[in-house]
């Protein structure tokens, strides 16, 4: 793990976690890695409708996560039909929910 400082170190990434205390520039940081096969996770409660791929949040002390399939797909990644069973949570586009 190492923190980014330069927006050209984020292509070097293969998953990239964008804490909440970079909530104000994720939208900034997703469009700099869209289509290339960076994994996006955060914390935040938008964080898949911006575009992200994996949201993480505490539920009554329960760590949970949700899946952005459209995300995962535009960086040309895979998510185990196991791993998606177990999320909280698929949407298929930032905010679409999967039947």
């Amino acid at each position: 793990m190492r923190w980014v400082h330069k927006e050209q170190e984020l292509h070097a990434c293969q998953i990239l976690f964008i804490s909440h205390a970079e909530a104000k520039r994720y939208a900034k940081v997703l469009e700099v890695v869209r289509g290339e096969s960076v994994l996006t996770v955060g914390e935040t409660p938008n964080f898949l409708e911006a575009g992200g791929a994996v949201a993480f949040s505490f539920q009554q002390e329960t760590l949970e996560f949700e899946i952005n399939l459209g995300a995962v797909d535009g960086a040309r990644l895979k998510m185990s039909s196991r791993l998606l069973s177990l999320a909280r949570r698929v949407v298929n586009k930032a905010g679409e929910a999967k039947s």
